[in-house]
């Protein structure tokens, strides 16, 4: 169950920072500085290193889950099978966990840790006799997957030589420091420390893709997920039904079961034989056999509505939870969308305010420019005005002078 419920919560979180990587960027970060990392390729593809993070996550639970299976199918030991079912219920989350960080490298480092944490624990930690018989399948297991993800780190790095050297400064120091204590999984994540570490020595390339990105990636974790959810929920069941029915329990059960059956067995011989050698009470006999088998009947009806309600109970349970992380993954995105609606109203009203302030200049300026305009044009209209006035009043003036002077020169022209 707690595994179930950090599943949705890390589905929720992850389309929280989709809408908030939606929201506040839309591009990709710059190359950083790789002369601190010398070991890291500097043509590498984050893309491709994500892929391939995805596709081992896939690899290591179907690995996880087929060894864990058949080590359940076969051992007689309660406590080896309650171990296989916590192995497949822990591991396999917590590797989804490291793998789909949000920053591919910082995911590689924590995958790779993790990898070596559990090899750690099955071959000579706390765990290397968890699986009694089994133990050295279990430990092929942890081997095989350890060493395919130093296949993924060597991927990224310029040679083998150069992987064992990131391995020895990066990932040693760590599994020396924080090894695994049980088969819980239950461990410090490697993010806090290698955060701290690139940043004194420069940042590993990282990503932070666009908006279509993020949702294909989300996409695709979610449907890993909801994929993975029915065998998850199966072994929290499984898990929870062999902490609430221990081994003494179902042992006591079982001998009572097996008590009960011989007795009746023996009984039934015994008034067979009664029958055989009494054939004066076959009613009596008849009678005790019904009332045996009327007890027998309902002694096993109480045990298996008892399992029954235990069952149930742990169902509602399960439901219960389920449908309340459910209420809060849509709570989170509806308060997302009403910020993200928010932002765009404002910065809407914003942009109709400065289109509105640069219309009233425009409007100003066209005003301006019409009365200079019209004033030059009033100008223009006075002086000609002006001028015709000028040559009406030249001509009234003159008129009578020409007149007068071309009556005393034209009779003087005449003889």
């Amino acid at each position: 169950m707690t595994t179930l419920r950090a599943t949705l919560t890390r589905t929720a979180g992850c389309l929280a920072l989709c809408l908030i990587a939606g929201c506040t960027g839309m591009g990709s970060q710059s190359r950083p500085d790789m002369e601190p990392w010398p070991e890291i390729s500097r043509d590498f593809r984050i893309e491709a290193l994500r892929t391939r993070l995805y596709e081992y996550s896939s690899t290591f639970a179907a690995s996880v889950e087929l060894a864990a299976t058949s080590i359940e199918q076969r051992t007689t030991d309660p406590a080896i099978r309650r171990n296989a079912v916590l192995w497949r219920v822990r591991a396999v989350p917590e590797m989804r966990k490291a793998c789909f960080r949000l920053e591919p490298m910082s995911g590689l480092v924590d995958a790779w840790v993790l990898a070596r944490q559990m090899d750690q624990l099955f071959s000579e930690g706390a765990g290397a006799t968890a699986f009694g018989p089994f133990q050295g399948e279990v430990v092929a297991v942890s081997r095989k997957l350890s060493e395919q993800m130093q296949a993924i780190g060597g991927s990224i790095t310029v040679s083998p030589e150069a992987r064992a050297d990131f391995e020895r400064r990066i990932i040693q120091p760590w599994l020396a420091a924080n090894p695994l204590h049980d088969i819980t999984f239950a461990r410090e994540s490697t993010i806090a420390r290698f955060s701290e570490q690139s940043r004194d020595l420069g940042d590993l390339p990282q990503s932070v893709g666009t908006i279509e990105e993020l949702a294909i990636m989300l996409s695709q974790q979610m449907r890993i997920y909801l994929a993975d959810l029915p065998r998850q929920v199966q072994g929290e069941v499984d898990l929870l039904r062999h902490d609430v029915l221990s081994s003494e329990s179902v042992a006591s059960l079982q001998s009572d079961l097996d008590a009960a059956t011989t007795s009746a067995e023996s009984i039934a011989g015994n008034v067979g034989r009664i029958a055989e050698t009494a054939d004066d009470l076959p009613s009596l006999v008849e009678k005790e056999r019904t009332l045996i088998l009327e007890e027998v009947n309902r002694q096993r009806s109480l045990v298996l509505q008892a399992v029954t309600v235990e069952r149930e109970q742990a169902m509602a349970a399960i439901v219960s939870m389920v449908a309340h992380e459910r209420a809060e993954l849509l709570n989170g995105v509806e308060t997302q969308r009403l910020a993200t609606l928010e932002w765009a109203n404002l910065q809407r009203r914003d942009t109709i305010e400065e289109v509105r302030r640069e219309l009233a200049g425009a409007m100003k300026i066209a005003r301006t420019e019409r009365a200079t305009v019209v004033e030059d044009v009033r100008g223009i209209v006075d002086t000609v005005l002006l001028r015709i006035a000028l040559f009406l009043l030249a001509g009234v003036v003159l008129a009578p002078l020409v007149a007068h002077i071309y009556v005393r020169v034209w009779p003087k022209r005449a003889p």
